[in-house]
């Protein structure tokens, strides 16, 4: 056998007629190693936008939403079950929660808004991403609101300013159907890296969200967070077993399945388009095979003579063949590595101000190579039976003649 791999890295390095190196087999490396380090390279940034986008979500939203089913029907006595979810096994952390749609009028517009009541003792979290102000204070003498950074530049806010909600369901009184409103003092900017959430969503204290609703003293439901983001789904589940039927626990892939999906998609079809790239440059290696092989008559002949079998010598190209993709895979890793290592640690580049993160992550996943090589590999593979079988059914002595 390593008789065998010398004569066909002979061959590969001399491939012409004249027993020179062949620039075809230059083109099959660099093929090869464009095609599988375009490849590798491009996934990777995909997947780390992928995972950015994973860790803005996982700071605007919770790991999981208990919340009813249907509609925004009030949930009273609320604390038995704040503790027996803070019991169930995986829980970091639970908080109950307030949402409604309101509208935000400032002095300069009205928008429509998604409002979240947190309760106070959650006030040290949210300051965590307040990147201007401060988070509301339960003791102030307007109630205070954080609003966030994107709908706040909507609105024309800023920190002091004040903040008008509306109910868009109106309740009887005296004079008939009003709607119901309150003005707040903005205290703060809330940035959470989620272009849509900063866009849409604003903080009040628990009380405060409750009093503008006047649901007394009831919730919406909880946000939970998970001890280990791996376990959420089956958290979710064991949650969802302890909860009445009328109610519902949603993990973060769920309410945001829709974006995810898309980006995975992404993926599958980049991949899919990406292989069709390495096919063709998998070619190459049959073209420049089928050359050699051409070139390589008198050799194989006298090869022949010598009493090489047909199996060897079909071996000897399978083994070219493998070798060619060896070095084109080689090349493909490096380039692999020289762009994952200078876009992390030495570029510089910024994408262009449309996008609202504007840094070109990435991030490497073991298996996407494993799988990208693995496929590579058996193209390779796949290309040198044409040529190999070509060359076991050369006649040895016509091969001599010529």
């Amino acid at each position: 056998m390593s008789v065998l791999r010398f004569v066909a890295w002979r061959f590969m390095l001399k491939g012409t007629e004249k027993g020179t190196f062949s620039a075809m087999t230059l083109f099959a490396w660099l093929a090869i190693g464009v095609g599988v380090g375009a490849m590798s390279s491009l996934l990777s940034v995909m997947y780390g936008f992928e995972s950015a986008l994973k860790d803005r979500v996982l700071k605007a939203y919770p790991h999981i939403m208990v919340k009813p089913r249907e509609g925004t029907t009030p949930i009273r006595n609320y604390e038995p079950w704040t503790k027996r979810l803070r019991q169930e096994k995986g829980t970091a952390r639970v908080m109950p929660y307030v949402e409604t749609e309101m509208i935000a009028q400032s002095s300069r517009r009205t928008i429509g808004a998604v409002v979240w009541g947190v309760p106070s003792s959650n006030v040290a979290e949210l300051q965590a991403n307040v990147s201007e102000g401060k988070a509301p204070e339960g003791n102030a003498k307007i109630p205070q609101v954080v609003v966030g950074v994107e709908l706040a530049h909507r609105l024309g806010l800023e920190v002091g300013d004040e903040l008008r909600l509306i109910s868009p369901i109106a309740k009887r009184g005296p004079m008939g159907l009003v709607p119901q409103s309150a003005t707040f003092k903005v205290s703060g900017l809330y940035t959470s890296g989620h272009y849509e959430f900063d866009e849409q969503y604003l903080y009040l204290l628990l009380p405060d969200a409750q009093d503008l609703l006047k649901w007394g003293d009831a919730i919406t439901g909880w946000h939970v967070w998970a001890h280990d983001l791996s376990q959420v789904s089956l958290l979710a589940k064991r949650i969802q077993k302890i909860l009445p039927s009328a109610w519902v626990a949603e993990s973060w892939e769920v309410f945001n399945s829709a974006l995810f999906q898309s980006l995975k998609l992404e993926q599958y079809s980049m991949f899919l388009i990406l292989i069709f790239a390495i096919a063709i440059a998998v070619m190459n290696i049959v073209i420049t095979l089928a050359m050699h092989v051409t070139y390589k008559k008198t050799n194989i002949g006298i090869l022949r003579a010598l009493g090489a079998s047909r199996t060897q010598i079909s071996r000897i190209f399978v083994w070219q063949g493998a070798l060619m993709g060896a070095v084109g895979l080689t090349i493909g890793a490096l380039i692999t590595f020289v762009f994952i290592v200078y876009v992390r640690y030495f570029s510089d580049y910024q994408l262009p101000a449309i996008y609202y993160d504007r840094s070109l992550p990435v991030e490497v996943r073991p298996l996407s190579l494993v799988l990208i090589y693995g496929v590579a590999i058996v193209m390779i593979y796949l290309a040198t039976l044409y040529p190999s079988l070509k060359a076991a059914s050369l006649n040895p002595i016509e091969a001599i003649r010529e």
